[in-house]
């Protein structure tokens, strides 16, 4: 119960009106798909985030926490540089920092699709060894 009192005292301090810049998102961690569909691998994957798009690059500002596949908490924060853009479509490739698995560096790929106020991020990742590839999905909602 103690990841879900810290990340509600975050996500309020995050997403308070003085911290929130214009175009901010709030993000919802939901889904994942497991190539290698084993029993013990969640599926859903809950938590929040909050994502800041910054105003001179093509990239954006991430940080958040979800409970990950293997049933342990994860911490992240990072970027999100998405140099290839179509219409309400963004691709390119996540850099930063994750607690809960085994190594907590990861640049993994991802796309974005934005219209308006609400957009949907995915992420994939291949399978490597013993870790199991996937793709990934966040909700993700403006403030404006």
């Amino acid at each position: 119960m103690r990841p879900i009192a810290l990340l509600l005292t975050a996500a309020s301090v995050l997403f308070s009106s003085a911290a929130c810049a214009e175009n901010d998102w709030l993000v919802i961690s939901g889904a994942a798909y497991h190539f290698d569909r084993r029993d013990e691998l969640r599926g859903d994957n809950p938590g929040a985030g909050w994502e800041r798009p910054s105003q001179k690059w093509p990239l954006s500002w991430m940080a958040g926490y979800y409970r990950n596949s293997y049933d342990r908490d994860t911490f992240y924060a990072g970027a999100r540089w998405e140099p290839l853009r179509w219409e309400h479509v963004k691709l390119g490739v996540f850099v930063g920092a994750a607690s809960g698995y085994d190594s907590p560096v990861v640049a993994l790929p991802m796309a974005s699709v934005e219209y308006g106020r609400v957009g949907i991020n995915f992420v994939a990742a291949p399978t490597i060894g013993d870790y199991t590839g996937y793709v990934g999905a966040q909700l993700k909602f403006r403030f404006d």
